[in-house]
């Protein structure tokens, strides 16, 4: 479980906030954060998708870029922010394992410590509705590629449970 002072310097970095705002110290840790985070998390990776090979991640001001490409062909460049509202369309249909369907990310979550993180968002599925999800990329530090998890929440649509299928 994470503690306040963690959830206040993710919240720091998510939401872009001036260091100059900060006490010394506590600025100093989420510098700290921030380099872990980079350090952990950005760079060129083989691509968990069909789509690329590669995957190159990175990290600034809170936001994520994930651009996928083949060596010398760019084939799509993705952002997320928090508290942003992101419609990432077809090509995030392709990154978040849901072929063929309309992405849009609300907000993520690092967890740290399970070297993860998570996403969470909705999807318009084959049958008009709005499905909540929530990704989660997993970082093993094995042969350089992320790992990628969907699992579907359930909703109530027209009165009945509509249960997803589950972890991808």
């Amino acid at each position: 479980m994470e503690t306040l002072k963690q959830m206040s310097m993710m919240a720091v970095l998510k939401l872009g906030i001036p260091r100059t705002e900060l006490p010394k110290t506590v600025a100093k840790e989420v510098d700290m954060l921030e380099a872990r985070i980079k350090s952990d998390w950005t760079g060129i990776f083989r691509s968990w998708n069909l789509w690329s090979d590669h995957i190159k991640i990175d990290w600034s001001g809170g936001e994520w870029r994930f651009l996928f490409f083949h060596p010398g062909q760019v084939m799509q460049e993705i952002k997320i922010k928090a508290g942003h509202t992101k419609d990432l369309g077809f090509p995030g249909g392709i990154m978040f394992i849901l072929p063929r369907k309309t992405i849009w990310i609300d907000d993520y979550k690092i967890v740290m410590e399970d070297r993860k993180f998570i996403f969470y968002g909705a999807y318009y599925s084959h049958a008009r509705y709005w499905r909540q999800f929530k990704a989660t990329l997993s970082h093993s530090g094995i042969q350089n590629r992320p790992r990628m998890e969907v699992e579907e929440a359930r909703l109530v649509t027209g009165g009945e449970e509509d249960e997803g299928p589950g972890t991808l």
